[in-house]
């Protein structure tokens, strides 16, 4: 996406890179001397670039158990409401699916639809969403199979290994007053040991979609709370995750992926010795054997 831009390619990266550290147009604008069209038209192409990347990575992945939650936004077309449909794997961090839309059954098929497509064949991991009920039938509708019945139709059964919690939270004047958990299919005991195996607590929670909305929040400007610059239509929010999630895949840093090293590595003075390897998510699922620069995410070349 480098290609003919008038701008040196240092400073495009630089205006890129903070782009997706939440700090705002019309600020990059401000502190460059770059005019704010101009800016967003190179969100628009990292993010197609990055959603090009991300099919090409995000295929036949084993994933343990995925968490699913919607974040609010609004548009400043017409000032309508819509949701941010995010998926990320609790063990390897991946943000596998990324929708935007309403709160239908329809976007919640698509969603659904999207990340079985990206999962190995025998793959089923555990799920754990809100109580929002589109999630139910959207899941139920995927993890399964038709079972031939002699002198009947074919009946629709899902898997047997099929496992998913919900966690819902009752609210009373707008603070949580009590937390449910409960199965809405499957067995506890074979939710809380198939978690505990992968290295969790054991319960069901959502506290990691949770987390990775704040970090969205945070690092999508037009996402900020009671902002002045959201986006103008969903396509160009969508191109602004595409390229934070590239980012966050490949070039970015998760402290809890960090691994501790046999040996701790001595440096040179009195600098500590170093004795963690820090990861992407990308590196802990397989995907990438180093971390990414901003300017390597930028000039890969692109069918």
């Amino acid at each position: 996406m480098l290609y003919r831009l008038k701008t040196q390619s240092a400073e495009v990266v630089r205006i890129l890179w903070l782009s997706v550290l939440g700090v705002d147009a019309s600020a990059l604008e401000e502190g460059f001397g770059v005019g704010e069209i101009t800016i967003r038209s190179w969100i628009s192409r990292s993010g197609e670039n990055g959603r090009k990347l991300h099919d090409i990575l995000m295929n036949e992945l084993e994933l343990v158990h995925v968490q699913l939650d919607e974040l609010w936004g609004s548009l400043k077309s017409g000032g309508q409401d819509m949701w941010v449909w995010v998926a990320i794997d609790v063990t390897k961090k991946l943000v596998p699916v990324m929708q935007i839309g309403g709160r239908t059954q329809e976007i919640a098929y698509g969603v659904i639809h999207e990340l079985k497509r990206r999962l190995k064949e025998a793959c089923v991991p555990v799920f754990s969403t809100d109580g929002l009920r589109l999630y139910f039938y959207a899941l139920t509708a995927h993890f399964g199979t038709w079972v031939k019945v002699i002198g009947k139709k074919a009946v629709w059964e899902v898997l047997s290994n099929f496992v998913y919690g919900q966690v819902i939270k009752h609210q009373k004047r707008k603070r949580t007053v009590e937390v449910e958990r409960r199965m809405a299919w499957g067995e506890e005991k074979e939710y809380r040991e198939r978690t505990k195996k992968a290295g969790q607590s054991g319960k069901i929670n959502t506290a990691f979609v949770e987390r990775v909305n704040l970090t969205i929040r945070q690092c999508i400007s037009k996402l900020t709370r009671r902002t002045w610059g959201p986006a103008k239509y969903a396509s160009e929010l969508m191109e602004h995750l595409e390229w934070w999630r590239i980012y966050y895949h490949l070039a970015r840093y998760h402290e809890s992926l960090a691994i501790k090293l046999g040996e701790p590595i001595m440096h040179k003075g009195k600098q500590q010795a170093q004795r963690y390897r820090r990861q992407t998510p990308a590196m802990a699922a397989g995907l990438a054997t180093k971390r990414w620069t901003v300017k390597e995410l930028l000039s890969y070349p692109m069918p």
